[in-house]
């Protein structure tokens, strides 16, 4: 079996969440382990499930995307 490249995606749009999720699926060699829509829900989702790339909004509520990468 091929190595999947785990992919969490943290923004606040969900519309850019599905869109990026449904693009990374058709894609070979990518998973989405997850998405999240506030910063405090990122830093949780990255503790579980350790993904090897994360694609961050900077403007998320709750935390904003330095204090997730700080985090």
């Amino acid at each position: 079996m091929e190595h999947q490249t785990t992919v969490l995606i943290a923004d606040s749009s969900e519309e850019f969440c599905a869109g990026l999720t449904s693009a990374l699926q058709r894609a070979e060699g990518f998973q989405v382990v997850g998405t999240a829509g506030d910063g405090e829900q990122a830093i949780r989702l990255i503790n579980e499930r350790k993904p090897e790339i994360l694609v961050l909004d900077l403007m998320l509520s709750k935390q904003d995307g330095i204090s997730v990468l700080k985090a």
